[in-house]
């Protein structure tokens, strides 16, 4: 063979081999790129549902008979929202948190609830037993019990806490650690309601002294109550009475028992006839890495 055709045959074979790298290449890329797509995460969306009494006989008919079921809605590196879901009979012993400020809203069945806490270096406690739609709220150190006593049916338990939940720290009556809490909060919203309607006011938004002062009640009757959030500020809102509308983009009912996460702007007004008290919750910022 000539030598003109040998170089000719071997830069159609430089030729080939050139492809081939190329599509190797462009193979790899694509690969990589899946992978990195496959392992970033979706960010949440914007609007979250949560039916907490469906889910909350959902967790029951997928472990019945359990003592304790816990099920997470809500978690950032600054707060946490979870059903605690006690069995038949079940008692969780007197516990403080050290950090964590914690508000409980009942969701179902009766809680017998066991509160000790300081002031002026006296011990002080305070019994109270709760049904749906109750908020009870425990600071730092100040210790709770909570039981329930029904061997017929669970008590569900909406728990927020800030910062995020570290577990519970069983402790005795006389442990020195609980003079240090301070006073525990609890109300019922049904009541308020009620004083709402008797005023002729249709919206009503109160801050509460619990969760940092993250925690808020909005009573509506009749009014329109305009929610700002955004991913970078969620807010957190709980329906403990009533039944009505929320515009988020488009309109949604809103009912009794849901929890609803919005990462943005959202209308919300009761329907006639159903005046609606919602808990809602300001999670504080995250930290923002490089700060």
């Amino acid at each position: 063979m000539s030598s003109p055709e040998v170089v000719a045959g071997l830069r159609r074979r430089l030729w080939v081999y050139r492809m081939l790298v190329m599509g190797l290449c462009v193979a790899l890329l694509g690969l990589l790129l899946g992978l990195r797509r496959a392992l970033t995460p979706l960010p949440p969306p914007d609007v979250e549902v949560v039916d907490v009494r469906e889910r909350m006989a959902a967790l029951e008919k997928a472990r019945p008979g359990a003592s304790d079921i816990s099920e997470t809605y809500f978690a950032s590196d600054t707060a946490s929202v979870h059903q605690h879901v006690m069995g038949r009979g079940q008692t969780c012993p007197l516990h403080i948190h050290r950090a964590p400020y914690e508000a409980t809203i009942i969701v179902a069945g009766e809680a017998h609830v066991w509160q000790v806490w300081g002031e002026e270096g006296r011990r002080m406690e305070r019994r109270g037993v709760h049904g749906p739609g109750w908020l009870v709220a425990s600071p730092p150190f100040t210790g709770h019990e909570w039981r329930n006593p029904d061997e017929d049916r669970a008590l569900g338990n909406l728990v927020f806490t800030v910062p995020g939940f570290d577990g519970n720290l069983y402790v005795p009556a006389e442990d020195a650690r609980l003079l240090r809490g301070t006073a525990p909060f609890a109300q019922e919203p049904r009541e308020a309601l009620a004083g709402l309607r008797k005023r002729g006011v249709t919206l009503e938004e109160t801050p509460l002294p619990v969760l940092q002062g993250r925690m808020s009640r909005v009573l509506l009757e009749g009014g329109e109550w305009a929610v700002k959030a955004t991913p970078d500020a969620p807010v957190v809102a709980y329906v403990a009475a009533g039944r009505g509308i929320a515009e988020v983009a488009e309109a949604r009912p809103l009912l009794e028992g849901q929890l609803w996460v919005l990462r943005r702007d959202a209308r919300v007004r009761s329907e006639e006839g159903s005046p609606v008290a919602l808990y809602v919750f300001h999670p504080p910022p995250e930290a923002v890495a490089g700060r």
